[in-house]
């Protein structure tokens, strides 16, 4: 089961494209987000335990989703 509810997936896909969605379509952007979210998440902490932290704060997500975008 997804942390994203497919509801919201589908607003989102309306959101970019004013198109008809798909229940699969939308349980698959959950899927491929989640998957993203977490190795976000992962490179987040690694950032964290470098800086010494026992906590992650939004530098620390938006330094690593930016990160893994190059």
């Amino acid at each position: 089961m997804s942390e994203f509810s497919t509801m919201a997936m589908a607003r989102l896909i309306r959101k970019a494209a004013k198109v008809r969605v798909s229940r699969s379509a939308a349980l698959e952007l959950s899927a491929v987000l989640e998957e993203y979210a977490t190795k976000i998440s992962g490179e987040a902490l690694k950032l964290a335990q470098h800086r010494g932290a026992k906590t992650l704060n939004e530098n620390d997500v938006r330094s690593a989703a930016t990160g893994m975008r190059k």
